[in-house]
């Protein structure tokens, strides 16, 4: 499902063909977040005029408000949001990080079975399982799926980073096999079928993001996405474990840099290889009346380092 169409001479940047249900995707490209289902502040004409090449739609608030279920009786979250372009839907793993792990257990609470949250709309608790998720995430209708993962803060103890990773792993097994059920029970065909993602997590060290990469490749899915913030506690971006892990992943899967989306650090993880990216910052900084700009031809990273291209 991945053709590599040229391949950099210098850099690991490449350009690739990426065939989802509804469409053709050339990457590299970027993706705005329309949590629940919409891109906030934009009309529909606006969104269409705009040429997005993919949007990420949220399972976890979509779940809550307006329910799958309705979704599915619309036809699926493509009509419901009217557009054709290709949807991701995330898997929930990331309010494992907000809800959960930062919200010090007010919103949440997660174990090798579920995760369990306390809704932020009415304060009902609801349970997430790497099934349920996948089941969710099917009656959108989206593209591309992605594995229920436990998502850690980057200074996690490494007791319980360790957790994480072999719970993400568990968990990725069960979505794997959740989804394959989910594709006899519905009877998609493997031409129509959505793309599988499994999440990539470890923190800031290389060698347990490279060990959860290897252990998620037995399994087998079409693409791996990097888990986590991208940066540190310092908001610096993670150069290091960026690359190492965009490396961890065989070239014939695409590569998913969930999170990355300032301007700089798309390119700089671009350079490194990978391929897809997806980020609130646009629609977020436009709310807040902040504008991207280039201020020549060569793009100005973080503390005046020039980037090449």
């Amino acid at each position: 499902m991945l053709n590599i169409i040229k391949q950099s001479n210098i850099t690991k940047a490449r350009v690739t063909e990426l065939k989802t249900p509804h469409g053709i995707l050339k990457t590299p490209f970027f993706m705005p977040d329309a949590t629940r289902a919409v891109l906030k502040g934009l009309s529909q004409s606006e969104i269409e005029d705009l040429g997005l090449p993919a949007m990420v739609v949220n399972t976890f608030h979509l779940y809550l408000q307006p329910g799958a279920k309705l979704i599915k009786k619309q036809g699926g979250v493509h009509k419901f949001m009217n557009t054709n372009i290709p949807l991701i839907s995330d898997s929930g793993g990331f309010q494992v990080f907000s809800l959960i792990h930062r919200g010090e257990g007010k919103m949440g609470s997660i174990n090798n079975e579920r995760a369990r949250f306390k809704s932020p709309i009415d304060g009902s608790w609801h349970e997430l399982t790497p099934k349920k998720s996948i089941q969710i995430q099917m009656d959108l209708g989206t593209d591309m799926v992605i594995c229920l993962d436990d998502c850690h803060p980057n200074d996690a103890s490494e007791k319980k980073l360790d957790q994480a990773i072999n719970r993400t792993i568990e968990w990725a097994k069960d979505c794997k096999h959740s989804f394959e059920e989910e594709l006899i029970r519905r009877k998609i065909n493997k031409k129509n079928r959505p793309l599988l993602i499994a999440v990539i997590q470890g923190a800031k060290d290389i060698d347990k993001r490279e060990f959860c990469s290897l252990e998620l490749q037995k399994i087998g899915f079409d693409g791996y996405g990097y888990g986590a913030r991208p940066v540190d506690e310092e908001g610096n971006f993670l150069d290091k474990v960026m690359q190492a892990t965009a490396i961890s992943i065989p070239t014939n899967n695409f590569r998913f840099a969930l999170g990355v989306g300032t301007p700089e650090d798309i390119v700089r993880s671009v350079l490194m290889g990978w391929d897809i990216f997806d980020c609130v910052i646009p629609t977020r900084e436009g709310r807040h009346g902040r504008l991207f700009y280039f201020s020549s031809e060569k793009l100005v990273g973080a503390k005046g380092k020039v980037l090449k291209f």
